[in-house]
């Protein structure tokens, strides 16, 4: 296995270590792997002060392990918001995640900071697709105005060497759509900046948003130590997507809480109740199940753990507002 050692000082340094280490030259910010080493390329966008986007389409000849090093302290915040368009290429050995990603389920979208040590592992010979927006802390509270309790929940997450050093999501509709606008964009041979940048602004954005602690309650600082607990919670409860959800009490006598502290703090951190965060997810995972692995609806529907059809076609359109036949 070939491993390569990086770390984010600034928002180029990443890149620029890569392609020494390959090694590779860079000709209009865009870099292509060594044919001994593998096909394809990676970019690195300058789209304005404190922000960069990094594509990679490329292929390598073995597996390979990606590390990268936690910032030395005299460097900032550096933030990285991943998405992988090939979420099955990537294995991400460490950190542990606030959202684990499950056999089957579709996240494919990570966001880190500087702050951890990340290891990640690419298999030979797969293809590895990803849109990668790097931003400073400084970049972040000076352009997302209006949403400093969900920047301040992101920043608090991310901020050092703890279990829940990355978070989790899953692509929208939507993101989808900007994400195909970009790549699309970026394959024309004189690229439009100002597209690029537009689609990116909105795409952070969406995501930021939909974070955890999106209509959140802060949580006093003396309840701080709850925070890890309930991250273990959701991931229990992503972990049961193909089956039914754990009863309150249940959940509460595993994780050693009462069942008040526990409704009070999910509700805090997710801003929605266990079972509308569940409900959520299943929902997610059904549509992508149908939509993208084409399974039937009556197969999704066992493999989600309904006795009846009927129950899951009656949950998925109210959910949805669609029929889940409709997506075949």
């Amino acid at each position: 296995m070939q491993r390569f050692i990086l770390r984010d000082d600034n928002l180029e340094s990443g890149f620029i270590s890569m392609s020494k280490q390959l090694p590779a030259s860079i000709t209009n910010n865009t870099m292509h792997i060594p044919q001994h080493r593998g096909s394809g390329l990676m970019k690195s966008i300058f789209l304005e002060e404190g922000l960069y986007l990094r594509y990679t389409r490329l292929r390598y000849y073995e597996d390979i392990e990606i590390i990268r090093l936690s910032r030395t302290p005299d460097s900032g915040i550096i933030y990285a918001l991943c998405f992988l368009l090939t979420p099955t290429s990537l294995k991400l050995v460490r950190p542990i995640f606030k959202s684990s990603p499950q056999a089957g389920y579709p996240n494919n979208v990570f966001l880190t900071s500087n702050n951890s040590r990340l290891s990640a592992q690419i298999p030979e010979g797969i293809l590895s697709h990803t849109i990668e927006l790097l931003f400073s802390r400084e970049w972040l509270y000076t352009h997302l105005a209006g949403m400093e309790e969900k920047i301040a929940s992101i920043t608090q997450t991310l901020a050092g060497e703890s279990p829940a050093c990355m978070i989790a999501e899953t692509t929208h509709s939507g993101d989808d759509r900007l994400l195909s606008e970009i790549e699309f964009e970026l394959h024309k041979p004189i690229f439009n900046l100002l597209t690029v940048r537009s689609r990116a602004l909105t795409l952070l954005a969406n995501i930021i948003n939909r974070l955890p602690g999106n209509n959140a309650t802060p949580i006093p600082a003396g309840e701080a130590p709850y925070i890890q607990t309930i991250r273990q919670v959701e991931q229990r409860l992503v972990q049961s997507l193909e089956d039914m959800l754990p009863s309150q009490k249940q959940l509460a006598k595993e994780f050693a809480l009462s069942e008040s502290t526990l409704k009070r703090h999910f509700k805090a951190i997710y801003g929605k109740t266990m079972y509308e965060y569940y409900l959520e997810k299943k929902m997610e995972l059904a549509k992508w199940l149908l939509q993208e692995k084409k399974v039937s609806v009556s197969e999704t529907a066992y493999m989600l753990g309904y006795e009846k059809v009927s129950a899951f076609i009656t949950i998925f359109k109210k959910y949805h507002n669609i029929l889940p036949g409709s997506l075949k």
